[in-house]
């Protein structure tokens, strides 16, 4: 298994923009945050999921091994059984900001509504819609 994903994935992955204020980008992420935010990706993609950050948990729901280099990942269920609300798993460990939990977020809820685009510039394309309608809400009127 490789411990890293492809690199055009990870500059694809790294060209998202978060539309938080240049101030937010560096905050760190807490759990709160975290789902708050979560919820905002759901309003906007129209598909609920489940936050989890304690990976030992999500590897023993999932039985699928949570790699180190993962910063998150959803989970379906199998393919027989698929559950009514599927999971998101995000490594705090390796998701310390706010800019990055956007990133983590936006790319793993566009896996929930286009499965088939897979890591494609069409996929990372409609990642980046799902940030810029989160924006949209929560932008400040001028």
């Amino acid at each position: 298994m490789a411990d890293r994903a492809h690199p055009v994935t990870e500059q694809r992955h790294a060209a998202l923009r978060s539309p938080l204020q240049t101030h937010e980008l560096d905050t760190s992420v807490d759990v709160n945050w975290l789902r708050q935010r979560a919820k905002l990706f759901a309003t906007v993609s129209g598909r609920d999921f489940h936050v989890v950050t304690d990976l030992a948990a999500y590897a023993s729901i999932s039985g699928m091994p949570y790699l180190s280099h993962y910063a998150a990942q959803v989970y379906l269920g199998p393919e027989t059984a698929r559950l009514r609300v599927p999971l998101m798993a995000i490594n705090l460990k390796l998701v310390t900001t706010r800019e990055e939990a956007d990133r983590a977020l936006a790319h793993e809820t566009m896996h929930l509504v286009v499965p088939s685009y897979g890591h494609k510039a069409a996929a990372f394309a409609r990642a980046q819609l799902l940030l810029d309608k989160v924006g949209q809400l929560t932008s400040v009127p001028t």
